[in-house]
């Protein structure tokens, strides 16, 4: 059995160089601190609507000497939610947080507004039969997640690996 590893969905998803990439609803920072690790001269933004989550994800991030981590207090589930310009980024990470947002639309409008025309997001998400993860009423299938980020811009690049509980994929701006 394999589980969720962010390093292999980052290679996956081509994360690396002077990218600037956010990871939106950051919660623990998995993904946050892989990608770090990967930027060399790029910028990672750790976007979460609790500040607690930022507070440790920043004290980790010192401790691991990463120094491109650059914390977002905002909610990308609502329209100008987080302060950064628009197309501003050429990677975005969307990993566990459809699942806990109410508003899926708000939270695909945002990040098409944050993201460069050609910029890419990596949906992550519990399959639906998989057991852990939220309750299954909460989860959604790639083909409701496509069609989400389909009315906003995007379109399906391919899928990616990733583990067994999760699905993955990759979408591209228009």
């Amino acid at each position: 059995m394999s589980f969720l590893d962010p390093n292999h969905v980052l290679k996956q998803f081509g994360v690396y160089g002077t990218q600037d990439v956010a990871d939106l609803g950051v919660g623990g920072g998995h993904f946050a601190l892989a990608a770090a690790g990967r930027l060399e001269g790029g910028r990672l933004y750790a976007v979460d609507i609790e500040k607690e989550m930022l507070s440790r994800l920043v004290a980790e991030a010192k401790f691991r000497g990463h120094t491109n981590i650059h914390p977002i207090w905002g909610d990308a589930s609502r329209p100008r939610g987080i302060p950064l310009a628009d197309a501003t980024l050429d990677r975005a990470i969307a990993a566990n947080i459809l699942c806990h947002i109410d508003d899926r639309n708000a939270f695909a409008e945002e990040a098409a507004r944050i993201l460069r025309p050609g910029g890419k997001i990596v949906i992550i998400e519990w399959n639906e039969g998989s057991q852990g993860g939220p309750h299954a009423k909460h989860k959604l299938s790639p083909e409701v997640a496509l069609s989400i980020f389909g009315r906003h811009g995007f379109e399906k690049e391919r899928d990616i690996d990733a583990g067994e509980y999760h699905y993955g994929m990759i979408l591209s701006r228009n």
